[in-house]
């Protein structure tokens, strides 16, 4: 009796500790995820289990960007100041060559004015007085002034001299931006106003009437929000009279501030929260190996990627529905090669306007993807405008509608099934709609839509 209760006890141990083998055996995954021979698991997460990510969708908001210029603008400069250095000779032809030395000197010029620039072209027009003063030797004396052969009496030893003056003036500049922004280069001209024998004439108490000095000019601007300082170097030869030739080198600083607001107005993405998930292909170690890489095309109509009436601008839920392709487009990345996005017109209006609204709509398109997580090395953006039609002849609204379109093809897909379910589940969170027709992302128009 003792030894049959020993055995069946035994019996029992046995049994249990065979049962535990093989529970262990058949539960304990492996470690690297890869599929048992006996169960063939999916890799990437079964029917129930559904990997997840949370994306952002983005909405339209415009903004002024300070440094690009669009259109023409117009401030007033208050004050512009140049401080220079004057070189003065007499010409060699005439007899005040026998009567004075070179002079060099000094000036000093305050002005104020208007500009009016673009993105490429500056101009200004100044006002003020320039401040003058020039040394130099006396060489001889003169009773005639009427010929170059009149007697010149040599002093010995030279007398110093040192004239000053101040004149109105009016100065005008012209510049060519070269880098569309900051640096310039251009010619500068001033006008003197009664420039007497002070510096650019030899002639006692009678001077010139006026006096025209023209050269290069060199500026550079710094700008804020509604004001900029201009930083300038001008190099001038006097181009008037034949009393005095003269070189003046000034440098200058002006505090400008605008009468209008001359900057690009700047469609931006407001980052917002979306349902957006990303799902996750389910694919088992066997399907995986007739993965084949192809390329697929989503053809979306103007009712899924939508623009404002001839313009370029999308309407905010197709900004979000794009902006969530981006980011689609971007946690799969390493899925496919390249992307290429093509935008369309109907046959309505000239063919000229319809392809570059086309290239503008497409250059859209792709700066969303970009701000979505793209890189722009990766997406090409070409607008064909109406040269190739979906329906010909169009005849209803809903013809026109399945022209206007933008078409996303995607070069070198491993495997478009994981794309195919991710933009579907995208269209329909966003648009309660979405056909699911080969890999087509087009929604059939159920409205009358506005042209172009």
């Amino acid at each position: 009796m003792r030894t049959r209760m020993i055995s069946n006890k035994l019996l029992i141990i046995m049994v249990v500790s065979l049962h535990i083998q093989a529970f262990g055996q058949f539960d304990d995954p492996s470690n690297d995820g890869a599929a048992s021979p006996q169960n063939d698991r999916p890799t990437t997460g079964g029917e129930n289990e559904k990997p997840e990510q949370e994306s952002v969708n983005q909405t339209q908001t415009t903004r002024t960007a300070k440094g690009i210029l669009s259109g023409t603008a117009v401030s007033y400069i208050l004050p512009h100041v140049d401080v220079g250095l004057i070189s003065t000779t007499p010409a060699s032809g005439n007899i005040f060559s026998k009567l004075e030395s070179a002079g060099q000197g000094w000036l000093l010029e305050p002005k104020i004015g208007l500009s009016v620039f673009s993105k490429r072209v500056v101009l200004d027009v100044l006002t003020g007085v320039q401040i003058g003063s020039v040394s130099g030797d006396i060489l001889g004396t003169t009773d005639a002034y009427d010929f170059a052969n009149a007697p010149v009496v040599p002093l010995n030893p030279k007398a110093p001299y040192k004239t000053q003056q101040t004149v109105p003036l009016i100065e005008g500049n012209a510049r060519i931006r070269l880098d569309g922004k900051s640096l310039q280069v251009g010619f500068s001209s001033t006008a003197l106003f009664g420039a007497s024998q002070a510096l650019y004439s030899s002639v006692p108490k009678e001077g010139l009437r006026y006096a025209v000095l023209l050269g290069p000019q060199l500026s550079y601007e710094k700008r804020s929000d509604e004001d900029f300082f201009r930083y300038s170097l001008t190099g001038q030869f006097l181009t008037t009279g034949n009393q005095r030739s003269a070189f003046v080198i000034k440098a200058g600083a002006a505090y400008s501030t605008l009468f209008n607001d001359p900057y690009l107005k700047v469609t931006e993405n407001k980052v917002v929260k979306s349902k957006t998930r990303l799902q996750k292909q389910i694919v088992t170690t066997s399907e995986q190996k007739l993965i084949q890489v192809e390329n697929i095309s989503f053809i979306f109509n103007s009712q899924t990627i939508n623009f404002r009436t001839r313009s370029s601008d999308l309407t905010e839920r197709s900004a979000a529905f794009v902006s969530g392709l981006g980011q689609i487009f971007a946690a799969q990345r390493e899925d496919w090669k390249s992307l290429l996005i093509e935008g369309h017109t109907d046959s309505r209006g000239d063919d000229a306007y319809n392809k570059t609204l086309s290239q503008k709509r497409a250059e859209t398109v792709k700066r969303v993807l970009v701000q979505s997580g793209l890189s722009e090395a990766d997406v090409t953006a070409i607008g064909l405008g109406e040269e190739r039609l979906l329906v010909h002849p169009e005849v209803t609204d809903i013809d026109f509608a399945r022209n206007r379109r933008v078409e996303l093809k995607l070069q070198g897909v491993k495997d478009a099934r994981v794309l195919q379910r991710s933009v579907t589940r995208l269209q329909q969170e966003l648009f309660g709609t979405a056909k699911k027709e080969g890999t087509s992302g087009e929604a059939d128009p159920t409205e009358k839509e506005k042209q172009q």
